[in-house]
């Protein structure tokens, strides 16, 4: 049996490689208009872990896959949560057990601390068979995400 991939948190040696991602990610599933600084400003919170906490597997130069969580809170209560903003894997380490790595990873940050996680599927980019892959990892799907733009579904 292989050996799963190791997920590690990112460090400032990996900022190039993440704004690229940021770009792919973009690319693949966005929604609204693309902003730099944003993402450059999300990635070093991530690094730094200023609320936030970035996955990464593979080396630095080479990133494999990455996620994103953030420590937030719903508007009607105290308690935190984890919210995963992205999960993303390259297009050409699809085959491999990258997004179950992720999926571990996230599961076993919220365990650490003792918070539930908030995961989502916004895209309309092979959608069925990520809900199927969180389906397998983490049960039955609670709630959805529904998006209109100018009056229109995407």
């Amino acid at each position: 049996m292989n050996k799963p991939p190791h997920v590690r948190l990112a460090v400032s040696a990996d900022i190039d490689d993440i704004l690229e991602l940021g770009r792919l990610i973009h690319a693949e599933n966005a929604v609204m208009p693309m902003s730099e600084e944003r993402i450059a400003e999300y990635a070093w919170r991530g690094i730094n872990q200023e609320r936030a906490v970035m996955g990464i597997i593979g080396p630095v130069g080479h990133i494999e896959a990455v996620v994103y969580l953030v420590i937030g809170r719903f508007w009607y209560s105290d308690n935190f949560h984890l919210e995963e903003l992205f999960s993303f894997v390259r297009p050409e380490h699809r085959k491999s057990d990258n997004a179950k790595a992720l999926l571990e990873f996230e599961k076993s940050c919220s365990k650490r601390l003792g918070i539930p996680l908030l995961m989502g599927v916004i895209s309309s980019n092979r959608t069925a068979a990520k809900i199927r892959l969180y389906e397998r990892r983490l049960g039955k799907q609670s709630g959805a995400y529904f998006l209109l733009q100018d009056g229109n579904s995407l």
